[in-house]
């Protein structure tokens, strides 16, 4: 979670000669995939806006805040829009440069104590002039919500816009339900069965995956900033060193 820490490892890790395989598994999805795939394409122009929601589900709030009293979780965007970042990079190509973030504890006050937010959310400003949005949340009631919507200028896309667990509908005397999903663990596990394929593949071909340490700090950079952003309530100008 420490910039200088993961800047002194990225040598480290060039000069090794193992594989150095980062856990952004949301690029190994097949949704997220197939709209990288329609934005490179061109299909929905060039992108002006991203919004990304990561919501977890509130019946782990409480287990949140006894973890939090006891560690450090390095805040919300460091532990959850972390993600959500790597994404915003992915699909744009371009850098963040500037963070406006805020948050509150509607559902846990206690959080305060602890420089903590049950809710956060940060808009950003790239490099490239386009504009996203990150939401993270641990109060879902419904179950796990991980959302990415990209504005375009010839269209837009929307992954998940609801976090269905399977393609059931329900009807009964409570009215027309669709079943979600409640855990990470649910909403990608073939993403992290690919990952695991691919860190494999890697190993045995002596290549280097995708997902790298360079990814790792520049998204951590952001979050920082966000947390910096949330703690002082003032605009963060990110300072890279390229």
């Amino acid at each position: 979670m420490d910039i200088n820490e993961i800047r002194n490892m990225m040598p480290v890790i060039e000069q090794s000669n193992k594989v150095f395989h980062l856990g952004f598994m949301r690029i190994y999805d097949a949704d997220y995939m197939y709209a990288k795939d329609m934005i490179d394409r061109g299909e929905i122009g060039e992108i002006s806006i991203i919004r990304s929601y990561g919501l977890d589900p509130i019946e782990g709030l409480d287990s949140f805040v006894k973890y939090a009293a006891k560690n450090i979780s390095g805040g919300i965007f460091s532990d959850m829009s972390i993600h959500d970042i790597d994404i915003i990079r992915w699909y744009t190509g371009s850098e963040i440069k500037q963070v406006w973030a805020m948050g509150n504890n509607k559902a846990a006050p206690s959080l305060s104590e602890l420089n903590e937010v049950d809710i956060g959310t940060a808009t950003m400003k790239l490099e490239n002039g386009a504009i996203a949005f990150v939401a993270a949340g641990r109060t879902a009631n419904h179950g796990y919500h991980v959302e990415t919507e990209v504005i375009g200028t010839k269209g837009m896309l929307r992954i998940a816009a609801t976090p269905d667990k399977n393609k059931v509908t329900v009807f009964d005397n409570n009215g027309v339900i669709r079943p979600t999903l409640q855990n990470f663990a649910e909403r990608f596990r073939e993403s992290y069965v690919k990952e695991i394929e691919e860190f494999v593949r890697c190993i045995r071909e002596n290549k280097k995956p995708e997902v790298n340490a360079w990814n790792g700090l520049r998204s951590t950079e952001v979050a920082a900033a966000c947390q910096t952003s949330l703690e002082e309530e003032r605009l963060v100008e990110i300072q890279y060193e390229r």
